[in-house]
């Protein structure tokens, strides 16, 4: 525990400022570290991405899911980790009219109850348990020899598989593109007898994403509070689940792969995840034949590395649309979750897109400055009014004071005739009468 605490999570350097601000905001409010967060916040992240695959660098597909569990002692606010999360989950799914008993919040403690709510109620669940253990037991009921069949159908879901299929003889249950995600909570005890008892070297253990940071544990006076004007984690699952809404005419649709969204590298995004790619190669080489072990991590490791992308790129998406919620004072607050908040992040992502972020950020950016400049051409006519406004009032002052008109600077000499010529709708005697006021008022001399 303590050498894996040494492995701290930098906020700043994984995610966009906007998402920074919401992670360590709540962090910072309720005694958690942000790596309990970014944990247990990626499987939802997944969730919400409603099915979406991304294409690898090598060309495959695979869907974009996690396996994750927080470890720590006792009162280190694991809980409130995962309630956080299960709440956000189920403002949403309230908000988009799920039933609470056909919720995808999934709590099947079995492999055959899991498929069948799989194939009954969504092939796309999540998993959110406080204790870890209750999931962890359930693992290995099902025995033929050392190996486990209920830690194969694990597996399989994990694998991106297509179908997979139960068959008994009491009955036979099948799910096509099935997608799970877990989140989970466990105290290090759970976690290192699972991981010690693994004799079959199925590699289930090594899908799994473990966190166990320094824990928080600030006194009274450390303790930040809420900021109540900050977004919150629904507002940023919310974003990203309509972000991956399928509609008829979304350009994003694959007829061939089940209408799913597929997400692809960028030229330069894929040099990059080449290169990284290549390093896990070249350890896994290395371990080859000598540690099972470490070649099954870093194997499931390299699968990871295209998931984590697609999770990072989706609260990108997020927090560019957090940027103009912002730019038009419009950000949603905390506690701000009703159906007209909603609505407005809807309309903030403008239905479906097939761009980049920097394309989609141009275009907030065009927008917001198309926004400005009809902002500015509204204040000019409002001036230009009350302009014109002015100037009826001033003419009518004129009538009365034709002196204004004639009035000119301390010193300056000018013609009569220029006076004449621009006598500002005047008549030429009733400018002599006010030139002469002004003359007996040792305002000026009169140059003909």
């Amino acid at each position: 525990m303590e050498k894996a605490a040494m492995y701290t999570m930098n906020v700043i350097e994984i995610f966009d400022e906007n998402i920074c601000d919401l992670i360590i905001n709540i962090c910072s409010s309720s005694q958690m570290p942000p790596e309990y967060v970014i944990t247990l916040l990626l499987p939802a992240i997944e969730h919400f991405l409603n099915g979406s695959q991304i294409r690898t660098n090598t060309g495959t597909t695979t869907n974009i899911s996690f396996f994750t569990t927080i470890i720590g002692y006792p009162s280190v606010n694991k809980s409130s980790t995962t309630e956080a999360i299960l709440s956000a989950c189920l403002a949403i799914e309230k908000h988009i009219g799920i039933k609470p008993e056909e919720s995808r919040i999934n709590c099947s403690a079995t492999v055959e109850s899991l498929l069948t709510e799989l194939k009954n109620t969504s092939p796309r669940l999540i998993q959110i348990w406080d204790e870890a253990a209750t999931l962890l037991q359930s693992f290995d009921l099902y025995k033929q020899g050392v190996a486990a069949y209920d830690r194969s159908i694990m597996c399989t879901l994990y694998n991106s598989s297509s179908v997979v299929k139960r068959q008994t003889q009491s009955g036979n249950i099948t799910v096509e593109n099935p997608v799970l995600n877990i989140a989970a909570a466990a105290h290090p005890v759970d976690i290192f007898s699972c991981v010690s008892g693994e004799g079959d070297d199925d590699g289930l253990m090594a899908r799994f994403l473990f966190s166990a940071p320094q824990p928080c544990i600030p006194l009274s006076s450390e303790i930040k509070p809420l900021d109540i004007d900050e977004p919150s984690f629904t507002h940023l699952l919310y974003i990203i689940y309509c972000f991956n809404m399928l509609e008829p005419c979304d350009v994003r649709r694959h007829d061939d792969e089940s209408q799913r969204i597929i997400y692809t590298y960028s030229e330069t995004a894929l040099k990059v995840i080449d290169n990284i790619f290549d390093e896990y190669t070249l350890r896994i080489r290395e371990a080859y034949g000598i540690d099972q072990g470490l070649g099954s991590i870093l194997g499931k490791a390299k699968v990871q590395i295209s998931r984590l992308a697609a999770a990072i790129h989706a609260t990108s998406l997020a927090s560019a649309v957090f940027d103009q919620l912002a730019n038009d004072d419009s950000l949603p607050g905390y506690y701000e979750k009703s159906k007209p908040i909603f609505d407005l992040l809807k309309r903030a992502i403008r239905g479906p897109v097939n761009e980049t972020l920097d394309e989609m950020k141009q275009i907030f950016k065009e927008k917001r400055e198309q926004q400005e400049t009809l902002e500015k051409n509204q204040v000019l006519q409002v001036e230009h009014r009350h302009s014109n406004t002015s100037r009826r009032i001033s003419d009518g002052n004129e009538q009365r004071h034709p002196e204004k008109i004639i009035l000119l600077a301390k010193g300056i000499r000018i013609p009569w005739r220029h006076i004449s010529l621009n006598h500002g709708g005047f008549k030429a005697a009733t400018l002599h009468h006010a030139a002469e006021n002004l003359q007996k008022e040792k305002l000026g001399i009169i140059w003909l």
